[in-house]
């Protein structure tokens, strides 16, 4: 097949290198600052080039003339002719001119101005003429901002930019594009020129006929039928390749084109719909990696694909044939356009199957092929990088979802696609396959409430959110039916996060059902973190130490202990976050009291005991009143808001407040969970009361009972860190498991119960955790001596390290941490007896 493209060698007709002339009192080319020879003639592309996919022949830098520069008599250049004539001698469907001129339009009278024409002679002796418009078939070197052309276009391409490229500035790499050799405002502009006979072109004469002078690049022929430069809208399309496991992404390549995007594509399998893994981005899938692309491209390029790696033979596809079809397959290579068939803009609202009010939620659409549909506004391509495009979508094991407050808009393929819906822990989620008509503009969906915890009296938070605006805040804890959001501000060297966001009260973007609180996370790297909430002053400093918490170099100016009492002072909530790391300074602060709760985070196991409850267990087991919460620690999208998070049990007929919900966890009727509901009681004795037994001790009563939307496998009681008792699921009916035993103890204890189930939420296996309820024996609190050890040994190496290694402001702070450990210790030995 002959090449539809052949670039004319213009060399021997050129006659400028982009140096200047003197016209009168000024310069024939415009340039850049003070340097009349710093000409944006210069600057143009020059070889070689690939304008839109199409060859281009500039003379090359190095050569004596490399452009074509014409100007009129009006400009009285001498040395620049006002004619050029360059010898073509073939047929042509259409002529492509790069071609610039000189001067701005930065008025109305520049736009149509002429300032050339090309005069096309055939072989017949015949003519015929193209005028050159400034700002329609020609245009400047270099444009203002919002001055494109009405009739040619620019040499630059848009293309995409890899969300991991971190060249530029991070702003501009999330917009996703960038152009090749320079910007959008400069640079050769493209005109295409159909020839209206099919005689041969003899030659191209070259005319200036303004004020301005004119410079002509290349010229190529091209025997296409259609304009090369106007390629179709981009497509979406679904690649699949036989006999592979979608785990290697297959190599894309367009000639004549952009890949725009290329990411996963979610296959739905048989059990898509019917899985009990829903809501958590895993179960009745195949990921393919790279199977799902965007490509914008002339028809006539090609599409390659290559799925086997290096050696084997790419397969080719005809552009124009894959939009054309909507479908094509070569050998094992299969290409499906998504939304062959058109789409159409859908209003979503999500309802309450009980109400019928609408209600934020977690939303995933899909293309029957696999491909992630984002509703309008969101992110297509989730990132879940640290401090990155934080609020309003996520991704869990992978998948993305979006955010919506009950309603979105969203463009849907005709035809088949995919949703899934969730909200939290206490609706069931929801899988529907859907069938778009054509013209449909409306999309009903309606979720059912399995549990109300709100009616029990237990209302849900997470207790440790980093970097969500206090309006993402709002939205996401609408969509994950969240109570309480604790945001909270921090340091991290020289970055300070949230503090903005500060009121000193409830956020004005509460609403009725979702607190929202900005308070504070204040860390030292060795001593450990504290979270500070239901703040009304800020605590400063927020970190100190160095990093890599605080800035390099700095010292230890404030204790763990003191923002404890200043928390408390202000009438605040102290949690020792992500239990039991970094546990420096806490080894003292919570067997001194300083702390309201004990926060489990993204370290659960499941079935086995992990770091986490181990170190919840060691204060237990030194007679410490320590509720325990759920917090994610949030930081961003791969981590959902409340994937992880406490539900605090108010007083019967308590109204729910910020303050209320505060007290109660204080009490310790608490939970945490990252998908299930529990409940403990020991003789009638809810979690975080107390049972008194004479000091031959007894026997008591304990009743646990575990739900969940998902699937259980097991609800076991903890005594003194000890698993004591398990009851299994039954298989036909997993997810409800009810456990009631006997407990017969000589010493005091503290029991507590855990559940968990076999699915991965993104926070770690389904599970709750009980807070304890603690038993007493003739008076005698629980102290278990291996625990006592641990901790007084923590507190030696506190003290060792005050006195060798910390840097602090002065000899007063390093005191008190030493006096705060003796202190400490000597209250476990007095526990101890």
């Amino acid at each position: 097949m002959a090449d539809p493209f052949v670039p004319l060698e213009l060399i021997d007709s050129c006659n400028a290198d982009g140096a200047n002339v003197r016209v009168g009192d000024g310069w024939l080319w415009p340039f850049g600052g003070e340097d009349p020879q710093n000409t944006q003639l210069k600057r143009m592309p020059t070889g070689d080039c690939l304008f839109w996919g199409v060859p281009f022949k500039v003379a090359p830098a190095d050569a004596p003339s490399k452009y074509i520069a014409v100007c009129g008599a009006e400009t009285t250049a001498p040395q620049v002719p006002a004619s050029v004539i360059i010898p073509v001698g073939q047929r042509a469907r259409r002529l492509l001119f790069a071609h610039a001129c000189a001067g701005v339009a930065d008025s109305p009278d520049g736009v149509g101005e002429e300032v050339g024409l090309y005069r096309i002679h055939f072989d017949d002796g015949s003519s015929v003429e193209q005028r050159l418009r400034r700002r329609f078939e020609i245009h400047d070197f270099t444009i203002r901002w919002g001055h494109h052309p009405y009739g040619c276009r620019v040499c630059r391409e848009f293309e995409s930019v890899p969300l991991d490229d971190k060249v530029g500035s991070w702003g501009r790499t999330q917009v996703g594009t960038m152009t090749r050799n320079g910007g959008s405002l400069e640079g050769w502009w493209l005109l295409d020129w159909v020839n209206p006979t099919d005689k041969v072109i003899d030659t191209v004469e070259v005319v200036a006929s303004g004020t301005a002078a004119l410079a002509l690049g290349a010229i190529t022929v091209c025997q296409e039928e259609t304009d090369p430069f106007l390629w179709p809208g981009r497509k979406e399309i679904a690649v699949t390749i036989d006999d592979t496991d979608g785990t290697q992404a297959p190599q894309l390549r367009v000639d004549r084109g952009v890949l725009a995007r290329q990411d996963r594509l979610f296959v739905p399998e048989a059990d898509f719909l019917t899985t009990d893994v829903a809501g958590f981005g895993l179960g009745g899938q195949q990921v393919r990696e790279g199977g799902y692309a965007e490509v914008h491209a002339s028809t006539e390029g090609r599409l390659s694909v290559n799925g086997g790696g290096e050696g084997e033979a790419d397969t080719e596809f005809r552009w124009g044939d894959v939009i054309d079809s909507g479908s094509e397959r070569q050998g094992k290579v299969r290409i499906e356009v998504v939304g062959a068939r058109g789409k159409e803009w859908v209003h979503v609202r999500v309802e309450d199957a009980d109400s019928g009010k609408p209600v934020g939620s977690r939303v995933h659409f899909r293309s029957e092929s696999g491909a992630y549909l984002a509703p309008h506004g969101h992110q297509s391509d989730v990132n879940v990088g640290w401090f990155e495009d934080l609020g309003g979508d996520c991704k869990i094991n992978g998948t993305p979802y979006a955010y919506i407050d009950g309603t979105c808009q969203i463009e849907l393929p005709v035809g088949t696609a995919y949703v899934e819906v969730v909200r939290g822990f206490e609706y069931e989620p929801v899988r529907q396959k859907l069938e778009i008509k054509p013209g449909q503009r409306n999309l009903t969906l309606r979720m059912k409430r399995t549990f109300d915890m709100k009616s029990r009296g237990y209302y849900s938070g997470d207790t440790h959110v980093h970097f969500l605006t206090s309006q993402s805040s709002h939205l996401e804890a609408a969509a994950e039916d969240l109570n309480v959001v604790h945001l909270l501000a921090s340091q991290w060297g020289r970055l300070f996060t949230s503090w903005e966001e500060f009121t000193g009260g409830l956020s004005p973007t509460s609403s009725q059902d979702h607190l929202i609180w900005v308070s504070q996370e204040n860390r030292q790297h060795v001593l450990g973190h504290i979270s500070l909430l239901g703040l009304k002053e800020m605590v400063a400093p927020m970190c100190t130490g160095g990093p890599d918490e605080d800035w390099v170099g700095g010292e230890i100016q404030a204790l763990m202990a003191d923002w404890s009492e200043e928390c408390r002072r202000q009438g605040g909530l102290v949690i020792m976050p992500h239990v039991p790391s970094p546990d420096f300074e806490n080894a003292a602060n919570i067997v001194l009291g300083q702390a309201d709760a004990a926060e489990m985070c993204w370290i659960w196991k499941g079935e086995q005991i992990g770091l986490g409850e181990r170190g919840y267990y060691r204060w237990l087991n030194v007679g410490q009143k320590l509720p325990i919460v759920g917090g994610t620690d949030k930081m961003s999208n791969d981590r959902v808001l409340g994937c992880s998070r406490t539900y605090a049990k108010l007083a019967d007929d308590e109204e729910f407040t910020f303050d209320n919900w505060c007290q109660a966890v204080k009490k310790g009727n608490t939970f945490a969970s990252t998908g299930a509901i529990i409940d403990l009681k020991v003789e009638g004795a809810c979690m975080g009361e107390e049972i008194h037994l004479p000091g031959n001790g007894g026997t008591v009563e304990v009743e646990a009972t575990a739900e969940s939307v998902w699937p259980l496998t097991a609800i076991e009681l903890v005594v003194n860190g000890v698993a004591d008792v398990r009851e299994e699921a039954d298989p036909n009916h997993p997810h409800k498991i009810s456990l009631n035993h006997k407990l017969k103890t000589e010493r005091p204890c503290w029991v507590t119960a855990r559940c968990w189930g076999p699915h991965q939420t993104g926070a770690g296996p389904v599970m709750a955790h009980s807070s304890p309820v603690y038993i007493d024996v003739g008076g005698r609190e629980t102290f278990e001596a291996t625990d006592g050890e641990y901790l007084l040994t923590q507190m030696e190496g506190g003290i060792s390290w005050a006195e060798k290694i910390g840097v602090f402001k002065d000899e007063a702070v390093r005191e008190r941490l030493i006096a705060l450990f003796h202190e400490a210790m000597s209250e476990l030995g007095n526990r101890s007896r």
